[in-house]
């Protein structure tokens, strides 16, 4: 019997214990599930199939490519493939990086199976979206966030320091900090990249 494409999952871990984890967590929920341990694997897997989504770590140990490489590659050749990073440190850089060049989700090692497979079900219920519904940008004003609000979430989705952003603003650091710190609140969450996943999934902002 034939797996739709809407089904087939690409695991891409160096850790096999982890792979072997994740695909028969996958694979108990109904997917079908392909597991690749670097980035030739990846390669060759995607040459051969289509996948609806790709479910990768971002850190491998003694490589001449990381996570970052890998996501390039896949979306060179999908723009419409959901995307789903792990990692250990979600509230670094990396992470935000992650989700501004198109990962569509996170998910924070060790990963656990209910929030793996409700993520996974997630992007692909929003990758199956009409691009007309995707696109539409949510009003600022009905999550309470000012204009000068809208602009610190921007200039923390784009990487700005504090420092970067109190230049661009025209104003003291602390008042830019403080701008931050109302954004959080007013999207309830504690970090920057808390903040960011949080804006995309709201369609305050778009990639």
């Amino acid at each position: 019997m034939s797996v739709g494409v809407e089904n087939k999952i690409l695991i891409v871990d160096d850790d096999e214990i982890i792979r072997i984890y994740l695909q028969h967590a996958l694979e108990e929920h109904g997917y079908a599930v392909t597991p690749a341990a670097d980035f030739g694997a990846v390669k060759d897997a995607m040459h051969h199939d289509q996948y609806a989504l790709v479910l990768m770590d971002l850190v491998f140990v003694d490589c001449s490519y990381d996570g970052f490489d890998i996501l390039d590659y896949v979306r060179s050749l999908s723009e419409t493939c959901g995307i789903i990073i792990m990692t250990s440190y979600p509230d670094t850089d990396s992470a935000v990086q992650a989700i501004r060049i198109k990962a569509s989700d996170y998910l924070t090692k060790p990963v656990k199976q209910n929030e793996l497979i409700a993520t996974v079900e997630k992007v692909l219920s929003e990758t199956s979206l009409p691009a007309d519904k995707t696109d539409t940008l949510a009003n600022p004003g009905d999550y309470g966030l000012s204009s000068r609000e809208m602009e610190v979430l921007k200039m923390l989705y784009k990487g700005y320091s504090y420092v970067e952003m109190s230049a661009a603003l025209g104003c003291g650091t602390s008042t830019a900090k403080t701008y931050g710190k109302r954004v959080y609140k007013k999207l309830g969450v504690k970090s920057r990249s808390e903040a960011v996943y949080e804006a995309l999934q709201l369609k305050l902002i778009k990639r």
